[in-house]
Order: structure tokens, then C-alpha cells, then sequence
């Protein structure tokens, strides 16, 4: 993991996501002042299920696999995300423990957000922190429709395994 990079090159990384489609270029550059940058090598953790520390992630390169331990303990993939899309918003929301793991697939790139960052940000400017928050929860509604779709198909899958019994 390294952390560093220019406020600049922060808003280059962003405006090549779906921010950039809600953000101006000075709205991006404002929020890059929030924002870090981490690198993470293939395999590399970027945080764990049960992990408390609160920050969200932009994939701005590469990728991660989101992982969560089944009953007996074994991480299984639950998805993968590309770049673009937004990690670990979770917790900035309700401040929860990891609910999974997200390993990097390969070397990654990721802009973060701290918790203390957005705090700061919805103080200094409340009109691009609203924005943020606006993003968070399209992102997180999406993800509620994907697995949505997914547990019907497997209650389908189930009842119909019933069915032939």
C-alpha cells in the first residue's frame, strides 16, 4: 500500500469513473483535497471483514474481489469490482465493522475518502459533500437491486430443487 499523490492527479484518476459524470472539473479538484491515494499490489488486502477503520475507495485502476467468510470460515467471492466503482461506502454510512474483504486482483489503484475527510468536507463544502453522499447511495441502491435479483434466482433455484423431491 502507498499512500501519496497530487490533488491533481487525484482528479484525473476520478474523472476517468462515474463521478465525473455528477462532478465538474472544479467539483472534482474540491473534492481531491478530501481525498487520498492507495496502491495495492495483486492479492494485497485492502481491509478485511470485521475491520472497524471507516473509508470509502474509488477503483480508479485495476480491481478487487469482495470476499466473505461462509460457516465454515472459507472466504468466498462475492463479486468483483472494476474501475469506477466505489468500495467500503458501507461504513461510511452507518459506521459498522466490514461486512466482507476486498483484495486487490490485481495492482490497484484507489482513492479514498476517510471518514474525518467527508465530516470535514460536509463542513468546508456541503454542496459537493451532499453530492458524494448522493453517489453513495445510488451506488449502494444498485448493489441492493443486483443481490436482490440474485436471491431470487437462487430461491428459484431452490424451489424448484423442492419441487423435484
Amino acid at each position: 500500500m502507498q499512500i501519496g499523490s497530487g490533488i491533481t492527479e487525484r482528479a484525473e484518476l476520478l474523472e476517468d469513473t462515474s463521478l465525473s459524470m455528477e462532478f465538474t472539473w472544479a467539483e472534482l479538484m474540491e473534492l481531491s483535497q478530501y481525498m487520498g491515494t492507495m496502491r495495492y499490489r495483486k492479492g494485497a488486502t485492502v481491509f478485511r471483514e470485521g475491520d472497524r477503520e471507516i473509508f470509502m475507495c474509488i477503483v480508479v485502476k485495476g480491481g478487487v474481489n469482495i470476499l466473505k467468510k461462509d460457516e465454515h470460515m472459507r472466504d468466498i467471492r462475492v463479486t468483483q469490482i472494476g474501475r469506477g466503482k466505489m468500495i467500503g461506502e458501507m461504513s461510511m454510512i452507518d459506521s459498522c465493522p466490514r461486512s466482507a474483504t476486498a483484495v486487490a486482483v490485481i495492482d490497484t489503484t484507489l482513492v479514498t475518502l476517510t471518514s474525518d475527510s467527508m465530516k470535514r468536507l460536509f463542513k468546508e463544502k456541503p454542496a459537493i459533500g451532499i453530492k458524494v453522499l448522493q453517489k453513495i447511495a445510488f451506488s449502494m441502491s444498485q448493489r441492493l437491486r443486483q443481490t436482490t435479483g440474485v436471491l431470487v434466482d437462487f430461491l428459484e433455484k431452490a424451489e424448484a430443487g423442492e419441487e423435484e423431491e
